[in-house]
């Protein structure tokens, strides 16, 4: 598959979860009316567990965002950081550590070279 096709297929992802987002915060607040209606003392428990609905739309729209700036190529690590959830920005972060490929010395800009003198040792001429 292209590159191309990969950001196309990534934003079309973005695309599907935002719809998916609006979806969940329509039963969401499908749910929300009907607690309104519950007797006060059995609200309370119902309305805390109803939150979930507010938690899984947060992190479909973390989602929706980090496939969108994938396939407009942001660098990783900046389409990480740009994730709203602490903890999902982590689960992802590890995610993409362990899929990189270790880089070679010839791929790293900052890897000593094997020719260069020791560091801190000054050649002169």
């Amino acid at each position: 598959m292209a590159e191309t096709d990969n950001r196309d297929l990534l934003a079309a992802m973005a695309a599907e979860l935002a719809d998916i987002r609006a979806e969940i915060e329509a039963a969401g607040g499908l749910v929300s009316e009907l607690l309104r209606q519950l007797p006060a003392e059995t609200r309370l428990s119902y309305l805390t567990r109803s939150q979930s609905f507010d938690v899984l739309s947060q992190r479909i729209e973390a989602l929706a965002g980090l496939a969108q700036a994938v396939a407009d190529e942001q660098p990783m690590d900046t389409a990480l950081a740009a994730l709203p959830l602490a903890e999902m920005a982590e689960r992802m972060q590890e995610t993409a550590h362990r899929a990189r490929p270790a880089a070679t010395p010839a791929d790293d800009p900052d890897a000593a070279d094997p020719d260069a003198p020791p560091a801190g040792v000054l050649q002169l001429f």
